[in-house]
Parts: C-alpha cells; structure tokens; sequence
C-alpha cells in the first residue's frame, strides 16, 4: 500500500503493483503483511482473479491469529493451492541479511516444495507440524522475545544512566541468568535499536506490531484458559507507554 516502498521494490528491477489481485498469475504468492486485517483484505483481492488453474504455492508469512491462515486456506480449496503459514523471526536487521529464522506449519511435502525459497530467506527454517501451527509458535515466541526487547532496553537505560559500562554489564549478563538475545549480539541489538528509532514513523510502526503480537498471545492464553499476570501486565504496561517513550530509549 506505500507507494514510497513499491518505488523501492521498483528501482531494483521488480514487477509492482498496488493490488493484490495481479499477483494471481504468479507460482508462488506470499503475504507479508502487518496483521489478520491486512491478510484478509489482500487475499479478498487475489481470490477474486485466482482459477481452478492457478494453482499456486501460497506462503503466509505474516504473523497472524491461526485461523486467519486455516481460513484462507479453506477459500483457497477451489484453486488447487498448496498453502503453508511460515512467519518470521529475526527482526528488520536479519531480513536484510537473510538470515531470518522460519516456523512453517502445514503439509511436509509443501513445505519441500518451498525450502529452496525459505532458504534464500533465513538461516533456520522449523517444521512445527499442520497448518496454523507455524502461527501459535510464532505468537508463543513473541511472548517471550517482545517483552525481552523492551525490558532489555529499560535495563541497558538504567545502566546507561548511573554511568555503567554496557558493554561490560552485557559481557556479564551473557554468562549469568540475565542472558537473552541482546546480550548474545550486542552489536546486532543496538544495530536493531538504532534502525528501530531511524524515525518516528518507523519505531511507531514495530510499536503497533509489538502491541498486535502481544495482544495475539493474550488471545491464546483466554482460549487455552490460562492465567497469566506477567503477560497482562506486559501487556496493559505496553499499551500504555507512547511510541516517544520508547523511541527515546532506542535511540540512546
């Protein structure tokens, strides 16, 4: 929908196009988008032009509720598509490098039929079982790896404000029971902070993701009827600090 980003995609010699639908003669469609919404208003879009003989190989890619995907699949039916939920681990900074990490639920054998494409893509691509499952353990994974993105970096703040070292608290924390992501790559976690904060549009962006994947693992946890305080508390915290707020600790 960003003309600003097709021009992008333009200037590097690919086909654009502002509607979903002209993607209905292509092998292969993935959807990459922010949110369920997003995924059903493009697959609206492609279903009306795709054919019984269509048949295309259809990865979601995005990080949406499992039955926005089990759904899709079921409209897909008529068109002899092969549909797999592959979302994405890794932040902007390992897409650039293709070194992202893939939770593919559906069938094996579509998912052999589109690992030569996934490893072009990441580093690690996990079959975690039938379609919608990629999902749950994306959501799952983001539990974790979302709160430890913005509590990391109220830590490295304090640090950074009592006039510590973080470079040697991170050495510490790698060895010790504060090792997480962050502390495994420094240089790879400021490198995400620092692209993070490259403007207001762009840390208010992954805020909006954040708090949509925060939101899909509290959906979870009602459905299975698990209690979960941390989680609400992460939650209610996360939507109420403003994307400035937190555009002012990426940035530092």
């Amino acid at each position: 929908v960003s003309e600003t980003t097709r021009e992008r995609f333009a200037a590097l010699g690919c086909e654009v196009t502002d509607s979903p639908g002209d993607c209905a003669g292509c092998g292969t469609i993935i959807f990459m988008v922010a949110n369920d919404d997003q995924l059903r208003s493009a697959a609206t879009s492609l279903l009306a032009r795709l054919t019984a003989q269509s048949a295309p190989l259809v990865l979601v890619m995005s990080t949406v509720m499992p039955e926005a995907v089990t759904a899709l699949a079921a409209q897909l039916s008529g068109h002899n598509a092969r549909i797999l939920d592959a979302p994405v681990s890794g932040g902007s900074v390992k897409a650039r490098a293709g070194e992202l990490s893939i939770m593919a639920g559906g069938e094996e054998s579509t998912l052999d039929e589109a690992r030569p494409l996934l490893d072009d893509l990441a580093t690690s691509v996990f079959f975690c079982g039938p379609l919608g499952s990629g999902q749950t353990t994306k959501i799952l994974n983001n539990l974790v790896g979302v709160t430890n993105l913005f509590l990391f970096s109220e830590a490295m703040r304090i640090a950074q404000s009592l006039n510590m070292d973080l470079g040697k608290l991170v050495t510490v924390m790698e060895a010790s029971s504060g090792r997480n992501a962050g502390t495994r790559d420094w240089q790879a976690r400021q490198a995400l902070f620092a692209w993070n904060s490259a403007s207001p549009q762009a840390s208010a962006t992954v805020v909006r993701v954040t708090q949509k994947d925060l939101h899909n693992a509290l959906e979870l946890a009602h459905r299975s009827a698990t209690a979960t305080p941390i989680l609400d508390a992460v939650v209610a915290a996360h939507d109420a600090t403003p994307p400035e707020a937190i555009l002012e600790r990426w940035s530092r």
